[in-house]
Formats: structure tokens, C-alpha cells, sequence
């Protein structure tokens, strides 16, 4: 006869999540996911098989976490630029001062990971196609509003913000406010 869970598997997750996200895979145990999730190794490996399988569904739940959180106002319809200069303006400033210091979980298991692990590698890669449609969205919005030319290669744009986003996740910890204003205007002015 199975047992019945005494514990929410979402709030589980999320627990789990915020716990990767502030040590990273390799340096997150599974004694310290224990702690922190309120469950014993033995339901983790009931509900999630292994390390790595909690690992990838914490990676889903951040995607999800982020459009709620963090993407609410590039994902309102009908962003534009300014929208996203908004954005990047107030999340390399919350970096900055220490009300993000954790950055982008994904930003930081590429950075951790790499390519070691196929199935991590896929779940990063759907979070970045994420942010991608999300800012090729964006950018169509943006060429309907005016803001920049019909003939520009959204694409092209989309995957060259997704890397100024990324790249500002990790160096938004360290660089001054000037190198990240620079970074931001320079970026927005090469796609107008």
C-alpha cells in the first residue's frame, strides 16, 4: 500500500529551486536539500528519483517563477523598447545593490555546468528559446509601435538581447553603474 504524501510537491520544488539557486548544483547536498525542503532524502527520491531529476524540475519551476516575478512587464501586451530599457535599468540595479545577488539561476548553472549534462543542457536551452520568443515578441511590438525599422532582423536582435541580458545577470554583480548604463544604451541604440 503507498503512502500519501505529507508535503505539497509545488511548495517542495519551489523550496528546492531557491536552494540551487543560492549554492548551485554541484555545492547543494542532498542532506541540505532536506533541510530546506521540509522532507526527507527518501521522499525526495520517491517524488523526484534523483538529484539531477529535482535539479531539471527546479529549472522548470524557475521558468515559470520568472514569468510571474521577474518578466511580468516584458510579457504585458504590447512591450516595447522602452519596456525592456525599463527592465534592464531596474534589474542591474536590484543585482547591483544586493536585492538579486543570486542572479539568473540558469546564467549560473550554464556557468557551473556547461554541457556536463544533456538533459540540464535542454532545460537551460528552453529557458533561453523563453526569453528569446519573449524579446522577439518585443521587438515585433516595437516595430508596430515605430520604434524601430520594418526591416530589421528580429531574430538577430532577439538572440543579441537574450546575450546582453545574460551577459548583464552575471557582470551587473561587479561592473559600476556607468559600465552597466553604458552596456544598456549601447545595446538599445544598435537596434533602432
Amino acid at each position: 500500500m503507498s503512502r500519501k504524501k505529507s508535503y505539497n510537491e509545488e511548495e517542495v520544488l519551489e523550496k528546492a529551486m531557491h536552494i540551487f539557486w543560492d549554492n548551485g548544483y554541484e555545492a547543494t547536498s542532498v542532506r541540505a536539500l532536506e533541510k530546506g525542503m521540509g522532507i526527507n532524502q527518501f521522499s525526495i527520491y520517491a517524488a523526484f528519483t534523483n538529484k539531477k531529476n529535482l535539479f531539471v524540475e527546479s529549472l522548470k519551476k524557475y521558468r515559470a517563477y520568472v514569468k510571474t516575478n521577474r518578466f511580468k512587464g516584458l510579457l504585458k501586451e504590447g512591450a516595447t523598447l522602452k519596456d525592456l530599457k525599463e527592465f534592464l535599468h531596474g534589474f542591474s540595479l536590484a543585482i547591483r545593490h544586493g536585492r538579486n545577488r543570486r542572479g539568473c539561476l540558469v546564467v549560473n548553472t550554464t556557468g557551473e555546468m556547461g554541457s556536463k549534462d544533456d538533459d540540464i543542457v535542454i532545460e537551460l536551452n528552453n529557458y533561453f528559446n523563453f526569453i528569446k520568443e519573449m524579446l522577439r515578441n518585443l521587438l515585433q511590438n516595437s516595430v508596430e509601435a515605430g520604434e524601430i525599422s520594418p526591416d530589421a532582423d528580429l531574430d538577430k536582435y532577439s538572440n543579441y538581447l537574450l546575450g546582453i541580458m545574460q551577459g548583464l545577470s552575471v557582470g551587473a554583480k561587479v561592473l559600476t553603474e556607468k559600465q552597466t548604463e553604458d552596456i544598456i544604451s549601447m545595446a538599445l541604440e544598435s537596434i533602432k
